[in-house]
């Protein structure tokens, strides 16, 4: 069977949810709102928007959980908090820690008017080494970035260049695809 490559399944950037680094967190929440309309209720739209700067280039990503991580600014004071995400903490242990940053206390509507406020620069991610891969890259490789990095996409490069998406959904069913010709299945 022929290797598949990644540029066979990547979200072109110009076919992915977009959003300026200048932009008020109110116009990336429409942004990803917009795109959820686009897509009516297909079960794989974005769950994440590409983070550009001026000059068009990808600088980071915001997601869903970025979002609503940016309602509550005292998220802040905890450090490595994409370590604490992923730590498997107890729900006493996160009580604790919601109480000990007073971490949602005010009303909704006042979070709201408070995120309103703010830049999506202030929120997004900046990508990490693990989080790319080459157009010319396999899927093999790209399954195991995913995995291994507990990543729901993958910016996809062309030259050092950012030029698509690899969401892992669209991975996940060219496996299943594939799993489709298997004796065992």
């Amino acid at each position: 069977m022929k290797a598949k490559h990644v540029r066979e399944l990547m979200v072109p950037i110009s076919d992915y949810a977009t959003v300026h680094e200048n932009a008020s967190m109110a116009e990336a929440i429409r942004a990803l709102e917009n795109e959820k309309k686009h897509y009516g209720d297909a079960p794989y739209r974005h769950q994440s928007l590409v983070v550009l700067n001026s000059d068009h280039h990808v600088v980071g990503r915001l997601s869903q959980v970025d979002m609503m991580r940016a309602f509550e600014p005292g998220y802040s004071k905890i450090e490595e908090s994409r370590w604490v995400g992923r730590s498997g903490l107890s729900r006493k242990m996160l009580a604790d820690i919601r109480e000990q940053f007073q971490l949602w206390e005010q009303p909704l509507e006042t979070m709201c008017q408070m995120v309103c406020k703010t830049k999506v620069r202030d929120h997004m991610q900046a990508p990490t080494e693990g989080e790319f891969v080459s157009e010319d890259d396999t899927l093999n490789i790209a399954a195991h970035r995913i995995v291994m990095g507990r990543h729901h996409s993958l910016l996809v490069t062309r030259k050092n260049v950012i030029v698509g998406v690899l969401r892992s959904t669209d991975l996940f069913n060219a496996l299943y695809d594939m799993m489709e010709s298997c004796e065992c299945f």
